[in-house]
């Protein structure tokens, strides 16, 4: 039996773009399908959905996959990245991977891509595709949700027959890969879509959806636009473009009301994914109209760590946190999501503790970290444990140059994130905002839990 520890260490020394911010080349796929050939190809056994978007990808399958499940079909989620254990991206029948099936399936891959001998080249993200893709064929998953991990058209998931797509909102992120406009980006991630297989749109920008439209159907691409099936009310009143806290409404084109539970700490992006998820599921099964007051439930529950999670009393190294906000969101329009979050929870006089990589420190961020700051009283800059973390002082001189002393809560900086929620600590009464990076996130996430 191969060793987990031991084919982890292999994973990491095989190096990742998530580290290096180095893509491989994204116009070239024979590398990933060389090897899905070489191991049986798994792929073509395996029913399909694949997602692609900007934002929204993760908690979108994840609501999809729970659903599934609600009709009794097994089902494979494959996400990325993760915040603390790399089986985090592998989920099978709503669990992480087992460690001993990770290690099993990640020998197999591994051995087989060292006999390429880097002929042709195989990134992180291939690996890790192939080991998912096993893996579900293995397991006999009867669905399967595949994330890309970028773009769409050359992403390494972008190998499988599919039944359905679902394109999530699309923002500006990683334009040195994608490009630099919004049609460009949105261009590379309806790559995954194919002519005749019918496809969701989540809600998107207007000019962005306009012209998605009218490229989809020069492509004969069928879709569905999640926003003319599904519709939030609160008070009776339909209501769009502002996050509401406490009771939400849902309405189907139907007519079909129903209430979400009291209680939640639900934000807009939350329930775009709803709607998104919930309409590809009705068009995959179009019986479980009859289930949606059942299904409610069932999604009222489902979050991501780390997608604007709010939690209370947060007990940590004998401190206390009355309010704890983690978001990894690193992009414009995760951040102004953020934003409006923070003013709809009504946090203030927030600690503010923010990690960045070097790569996403882009003037386009400034107005929506401006409203973060709105609200903080204390900014502490953190590093994190990646080559792509900038650091502290950099990010404190990018702030002060693009927003102006003035206009900057106080500051701090320190070496790590220990660190930093040390210092938070010692305004307890705060809330505490945790954001700007997945790997700060989940590098917090990791002290809060030991």
């Amino acid at each position: 039996m191969p060793s987990y520890d031991g084919v982890l260490k292999e994973l990491e020394h095989w190096g990742s773009y998530e580290n290096t911010a180095r893509p491989r080349d994204i116009s070239r796929l024979e590398g990933i399908r060389l090897l899905l050939n070489e191991l049986g190809d798994p792929q073509n056994n395996l029913r399909v959905v694949h997602v692609a978007g900007t934002n929204g990808k993760g908690l979108t399958s994840l609501m999809l996959g729970s659903l599934i499940r609600s009709e009794g079909k097994s089902c494979g989620i494959y996400t990325s990245p993760h915040l603390t254990d790399i089986r985090e991206r592998i989920r099978i029948k709503g669990k992480w991977i087992e460690k001993e099936d990770f290690a099993l399936y990640a020998e197999r891959v591994l051995d087989q891509a060292h006999s390429f001998q880097g002929k042709p080249y195989l990134s992180y993200f291939d690996l890790l595709t192939a080991v998912a893709l096993l893996a579900f064929q293995e397991k006999g998953m009867q669905w399967v949700i595949l994330e890309t991990g970028l773009g769409g058209k050359a992403d390494s998931t972008n190998v499988t027959p599919k039944e359905l797509c679902i394109l999530t909102p699309i923002g500006m992120d990683h334009q040195e890969v994608l490009g630099d406009s919004l049609q460009q980006i949105a261009s590379e991630k309806m790559g995954i879509t194919r002519p005749g297989i019918p496809t969701v749109i989540a809600r998107q920008k207007p000019e962005l959806m306009q012209w998605m439209r009218t490229e989809l159907n020069q492509r004969s691409v069928p879709f569905v636009e999640a926003e003319n099936e599904i519709d939030f009310i609160q008070n009776g009143e339909t209501q769009t473009d502002r996050p509401f806290n406490g009771i939400w409404g849902i309405k189907w084109k139907d007519d079909t009301k129903l209430k979400l539970p009291r209680g939640q700490f639900l934000s807009l992006p939350w329930l775009e994914c709803m709607r998104t998820a919930w309409t590809a599921f009705e068009m995959m099964f179009p019986q479980a109209i009859d289930s949606r007051e059942e299904n409610v439930e069932i999604l009222s529950s489902v979050k991501l760590p780390a997608r604007l999670e709010y939690r209370k009393n947060v007990e940590w190294n004998g401190h206390h946190f009355s309010s704890l906000v983690l978001d990894g969101g690193h992009n414009a329009d995760a951040l102004e999501a953020l934003a409006l979050q923070l003013e709809d929870w009504q946090l203030t006089n927030t600690t503010v503790i923010l990690g960045m990589s070097g790569d996403k420190l882009r003037p386009v961020l400034i107005p929506m970290l401006e409203k973060i700051f709105r609200s903080c009283g204390l900014l502490i800059a953190c590093p994190f444990d990646s080559p792509r973390s900038v650091k502290p002082k950099e990010l404190l001189r990018f702030l002060h140059v693009e927003i102006g002393s003035e206009k900057l809560p106080k500051t701090r900086t320190v070496r790590g994130a220990e660190e930093a929620l040390g210092l938070a600590a010692e305004s307890k009464e705060n809330p505490l905002v945790v954001c700007g990076s997945f790997y700060l996130a989940g590098e917090v996430m990791q002290l809060l839990s030991d």
